[in-house]
This record gives structure tokens, sequence and C-alpha cells, in this order.
């Protein structure tokens, strides 16, 4: 029985963030964020990186701001963009894509997936920068989004937990 390996269509990535933590207002800043991709050939590389840029700020908002909130009673409460935050540019970093090809054997042109590129890996490398940052302070957090809120949660927590450790 042939078998055909399906990894020569999918497109592999790397993501790489620098990120810090205002120890006043617990806001993250991404300060440089590097994706390597290989999408194989690229048939429109602005096409590409177009929808590799958009991911990675899709990405950072899903990782930082983006929350469906829901009351008790199960009304939405963040129905609008006063209430569901989005990043816009103010947010979004300078990203570098770092471009590999390795032509696919299974498609005409050596093309593979790309669309998905920049989201798939971008909450899960911010959400690492982020925990990385917060390692220094015994502080971690599990679940997204990562905002303020939850970053003042996560070093209050460490710090009483510190501070428990001490007294005994």
């Amino acid at each position: 029985m042939k078998r055909v390996q399906m990894y020569p269509c999918h497109s592999f990535e790397s993501h790489v963030v620098l990120a810090s933590i205002d120890p006043e207002t617990c806001k993250v800043t991404v300060r440089k964020y590097v994706c390597g991709h290989d999408c194989g050939v690229m048939i429109s590389p602005d096409v590409v990186h177009g929808m590799t840029y958009g991911g990675i700020a899709h990405g950072l908002g899903a990782a930082l701001m983006e929350k469906f909130a829901f009351s008790t009673e199960g009304q939405l409460l963040s129905g609008t963009f006063m209430d569901y935050l989005l990043p816009t540019s103010a947010e979004v970093p300078a990203i570098t894509i770092v471009d590999h090809c390795t032509p696919s054997p299974l498609t005409e042109f050596g093309q593979k997936g790309s669309g998905e590129a920049g989201y798939l890996g971008s909450p899960a490398a911010i959400a690492s920068a982020v925990n990385d940052a917060l390692s220094t302070q015994g502080a971690h957090i599990d679940h997204l989004p990562m905002t303020p809120q939850a970053i003042w949660t996560a070093l209050s927590e460490a710090r009483s937990v510190k501070a428990s450790n001490t007294v005994n």
C-alpha cells in the first residue's frame, strides 16, 4: 500500500518574541518580533507576507486583549469594540519575516499552505514571552488573554506565596 506523506504540503514557521512588562501598569510591550516562515514557493510574496502580518496581529490580540465576556445569565458583555479590544497599529510591533523555501514535491509549483502561518504560532509565542518575563518574579499565567489585570493578579499571587513562604 502506498502512503503519501502530507508534511511536504504544510507550511512551517517559527516565532521569536521579545516582550517586556511595565511594572507599574502591567502592560505588555512587544519589543521585537521575528517570524521564520517556509511555505514553499511563494506565488505572490506580497500576499503571503500580508497574510502573515495580519495573522500575527490577530494572534497578538488573542494573546493580550481579545475576550468574549458573558454574564452569569449568558448575556454577551463584549458585543462592541468599546468592550472587545482589538490591536491597533500602536500595539502591533514591527515584524521581521524570514522567508525560507522548501518546495513541495506534491504541488504543481512547489507551493504549500501559507494563510494560517501568522496566526497559529503567534499567541503561543507571545504567551511564552510574557511568561518568561513573569518568571523573574515567580509568576505565570496559563490562560489567554494575558491582560494587564491578569498579569497584576499573577504578580500579586506570586508575591503572596513568596511572603507566606518567608513567614513560615
